[in-house]
């Protein structure tokens, strides 16, 4: 069963900002994010992807956002959630297929 995606999706890049949480000064962050989401990779890939937002919403509004919005992408964006923030949104659900 293959659970990455391989090569860029055939889909567009398209982000909403911070899902979910209020588009602050952050927003750059969100959408950086939204492009590695989009792209896809393995789930060492999602990990980093997920503290590089964490990380970087930290330097921008602190700790306590920056751990909350950590959670819930660590929650919420696995691959196998059949929504469209998912980790390789990009590519067709399911990923294994």
């Amino acid at each position: 069963m293959r659970r990455t995606p391989r090569g860029l999706p055939r889909t567009a890049f398209k982000s909403d900002g911070c899902t979910m949480f209020p588009d602050g000064a952050y927003r750059s962050c969100c959408v950086e994010h939204d492009r590695a989401y989009w792209r896809g990779g393995t789930m060492g890939h999602r990990l980093a992807a997920d503290r590089e937002l964490a990380f970087c919403v930290w330097r921008l509004r602190g700790p306590v956002l920056a751990v909350v919005m950590y959670a819930a992408v660590r929650v919420g964006g696995a691959f196998f959630w059949p929504h469209r923030r998912r980790w390789g949104y990009g590519h067709r659900w399911p990923l294994w297929k």
